[in-house]
Parts: C-alpha cells; sequence; structure tokens
C-alpha cells in the first residue's frame, strides 16, 4: 500500500495538468469546482495547514457558492466557467506553495503589466497574439472549449492579473484565427471587458 506521502506527492503532480485542461478531470464547470476544492482541502489537512485553508474559504474562494458564485452572480451572458474556475484554484494553490506556475513577473515586470492597463487599454480590441508581444508569454493557461485564461502572477506572491480570451463566439462552429481578449479580472474576479465583449453583457445593461 502506498503511504500517505506517496498520495500527497501524486496529487501535488495531478494539479497542473488539472489546472490546465480542468474538462478533463471535472467534466463539467461543477465537477470541477468540487474536484480543485478537495483536493487542495485534503492537501491541506494531510500537511496540518487547515487554519490556512479557512483563510481562503473567507478570501478567494469566499461566497455561498464559492469561486463559481462569484461570477455567476455577475450575471453575465457567458455560458461557461469552468476555466475561469480553474485559473483561480491555480492562484490559491500558488499561494499555498502546491502549484508552481511556468513564469512569475519580477517587480519591473509586474508595474509595466500594471501600468499598461489603463483606460486606453479598454478602448480597443486585442488578440492573444498581441498581448504576448506585449507581454511575453503567460505564468500559466487554462483551456476550455470557448476560452482560453491566461494568467500572469507576481512574485512575490500576490493576487494575479487574469486574461480572458474567447477562442469562438457561443453557439458558433467557427473557431478565432487567434483568440480574442473578451476582459480581464484583477480584483475579486470582477470583469472588465473589452469592445468586443458586447455579446456577453447583461441583458439589462444593453436594453
Amino acid at each position: 500500500m502506498q503511504s500517505m506521502e506517496a498520495f500527497r506527492n501524486r496529487q501535488v503532480e495531478t494539479l497542473p495538468e488539472a489546472l490546465k485542461r480542468p474538462v478533463m478531470f471535472g467534466g463539467n464547470t461543477h465537477g470541477a469546482v468540487l474536484w480543485f476544492y478537495l483536493l487542495l482541502r485534503d492537501l491541506c489537512w494531510i500537511d496540518e495547514r487547515e487554519h490556512d485553508w479557512e483563510v481562503f474559504l473567507e478570501t478567494d474562494l469566499r461566497g455561498n457558492r464559492g469561486v463559481l458564485g462569484q461570477f455567476e452572480y455577475q450575471q453575465f451572458q457567458i455560458p461557461d466557467y469552468i476555466a475561469e474556475v480553474a485559473s483561480v484554484y491555480a492562484q490559491v494553490g500558488h499561494k499555498l506553495g502546491y502549484f508552481q506556475p511556468e513564469r512569475v513577473l519580477n517587480p519591473a515586470e509586474w508595474k509595466d503589466l500594471q501600468s499598461l492597463l489603463s483606460a486606453d487599454f479598454f478602448e480597443r480590441d486585442w488578440t492573444q497574439t498581441e498581448i504576448y508581444d506585449r507581454l511575453g508569454p503567460p505564468s500559466c493557461e487554462h483551456f476550455s472549449s470557448e476560452t482560453t485564461v491566461t494568467c500572469y502572477a507576481p512574485e512575490p506572491v500576490a493576487d494575479w492579473i487574469f486574461f480572458d480570451f474567447s477562442r469562438r463566439l457561443p453557439d458558433s462552429s467557427d473557431w478565432f484565427e487567434t483568440p480574442i481578449l473578451r476582459d480581464i479580472r484583477r480584483k475579486e474576479n470582477r470583469f472588465e471587458f473589452f469592445p468586443f465583449a458586447d455579446w456577453c453583457l447583461k441583458q439589462t445593461e444593453k436594453s
């Protein structure tokens, strides 16, 4: 029989692939939420870090529906949040030390990223290629059938900035040649939309 340590290491090794393609592990958004929740909770239990986990339940994962509710309660016309959910759990995993992004931005790079996100930045649309050309490769990526979320993580460890790209329009079989930036998230998972994202705004705002 394998030891608890072996089980812990196996879970940590599985986490990066699950975060990258959450549908392969959770099946759907609700399944992914449960999968990541239980995995990180159990790692904290094994390492006797229950208090750390409780802190995240009151911060990054707060709400009566957890991280999924943070998206749903904004009531935008976005069909699925599985990649967005994975991105938040990646941030939590990083803060806990169970997930190491491929790249973290040093203080100068992080300052450059924040200065880029001025009001003018939101007045036009951006492709994924353009963003990568400006900012370099992301810390990590998360994929669903319609969305690619790319994340930039700072060093020292703190909240990330998330870029949510549409790979196609909902109910369309035509894929974009390169994904188009739909929104970014900087605080409390609030969506900050670009002109392209008119299709997912609240119905009350469009009427």
